[in-house]
């Protein structure tokens, strides 16, 4: 068993200078991924819909200018309103100019409430961010999990191509001394063949899974890479709903949810404004300067104005109606996430006793490959065993090695798996 784990663990094909493992990959990924970047700029839009709530504390203060010519067509000389329109029946170039000033007084809880609400909906998209990260993990696992084990085939077919070569050549002396057919020695042929198309094949999709993590983490990877294989924590894991991301998520969008129904609620109450106005005016009946010179201080105004909403078409009550059925929703949605995380982890649970299982029966297999080795070369010591016979049994154990690695890298796998589902605490959002 000794002897097995040693050739296990002794990769030939390992570059130092090209290798890298999954938390490197998952770290360039937190730096450099577009698809985080864009989830950013969520937080940070909704910071700064903080900024826009907390402005309706301060007052408004506005200035402006007007410069008007009227030209009366009737003899007339005084002004009239009719509607909404003012009738002047003046001849003159006028200046105007104010400014105002506006402030809530009072809004009865409504701007403490906006407040609030914008609070939960950062929270959320914090956790939005959280995960999208997560997503993005599972999927850089899964690919990387790929690569490795396309890593693994691609090693042995290697070795195994080279005795495939060995029988080949050694089955083509046998048919040139008559020992055997032109069929045996095509057969050979046929299985090299097969093995170099394997390893094309492999090297397509090595190049295919490259380009998945590369579009993923948004860094350039070499062609020549070496993926390191992922390594089982003695951490233990927590199995909370509660605490994963998912779950706080949902939490900030329902407490989001009730804080809007709230808003709604406040749309029956009053508001207390303060309002100002200082007016400037001048005229003239030839220059528009000589109207901006003469422009004087004309009257200055200021009151408090109470306004209450008693009817809008049922619009409020419609809005908060529809709030509480999306309320509802999200009410049930938390219930299904935490049944199909529940069934994840369990499922996660469960392949990775199967897989231990697995594993140690690879190794038993895998110990009596190489004892059945090391009895064929005794035996082909002895003129018990054909050459060939002795090559196949080296190849057979091969295959053997290729299971039992790709075993314990899915071992490796379920419970990277896992660890992703569950190291929320760790997620920050920079």
């Amino acid at each position: 068993m000794k002897k097995c784990l040693i050739v296990l663990f002794t990769i030939c094909f390992i570059n130092p200078l090209y290798s890298i493992d999954f938390e490197e990959l998952k770290n360039h990924m937190l730096k450099n991924s577009k698809q985080l970047q864009v989830k950013k700029y969520d937080v940070d839009i909704s910071n700064e819909d903080l900024n826009i709530v907390d402005s309706d504390a301060y007052p408004s203060l506005s200035i402006g200018y007007n410069i008007e010519s009227s030209e009366s067509l009737t003899d007339n000389t005084n002004s009239t309103s009719v509607g909404d329109n003012n009738l002047s029946n003046d001849t003159l170039k006028k200046s105007y100019s104010y400014l105002s000033l506006n402030y809530n007084l009072y809004s009865f809880g409504r701007l403490e409430d906006k407040r609030q609400n914008q609070k939960h909906l950062i929270s959320a998209s914090k956790f939005e961010y959280c995960l999208e990260f997560k997503d993005l993990s599972l999927k850089l696992l899964e690919h990387y999990n790929n690569i490795l084990n396309n890593q693994t085939k691609e090693a042995y077919l290697s070795k195994i191509i080279e005795e495939k070569n060995k029988i080949y050549k050694y089955k083509e002396k046998l048919f040139d001394s008559g020992n055997i057919t032109r069929l045996d020695v095509t057969k050979s042929a046929i299985e090299v063949a097969d093995l170099y198309s394997q390893i094309s094949d492999n090297q397509k999709e090595f190049k295919n899974l490259l380009n998945q993590i590369v579009l993923i983490t948004n860094h350039p990877l070499a062609d020549k890479e070496y993926f390191n294989p992922l390594i089982i924590s003695t951490q233990n894991l927590q199995n909370e709903f509660e605490n994963s991301v998912n779950a706080k998520t949902l939490e900030s969008q329902i407490k989001a949810k009730r804080s809007e129904i709230s808003l709604y609620e406040d749309d029956y109450l009053p508001n207390l404004n303060f309002y100002s106005k200082y007016d400037f005016y001048g005229y003239n009946k030839d220059s528009y300067k000589q109207s901006f010179d003469e422009m004087r201080a004309n009257s200055y105004k200021f009151g408090l104005s109470l306004s209450l909403n008693i009817f809008n078409g049922f619009k409020t009550s419609s809005q908060k109606e529809k709030a509480l059925l999306q309320l509802k929703q999200l009410q049930t949605k938390y219930d299904l996430e935490k049944d199909n995380f529940k069934n994840k982890i369990l499922t996660i649970n469960e392949n990775y006793k199967l897989d231990k299982l697995n594993l140690e029966n690879k190794s038993k297999t895998l110990e009596l490959a190489f004892l059945s080795e090391t009895n064929s070369s005794k035996l082909k010591e002895i003129g018990e065993l054909s050459q060939i016979e002795m090559m196949n049994s080296n190849i057979e154990k091969l295959y053997k090695e290729i299971d039992y690695k790709l075993s314990e890298g899915k071992l490796a796998y379920e419970y990277t798996k896992k660890s992703i589902l569950l190291e929320d605490a760790q997620c920050i959002v920079p």
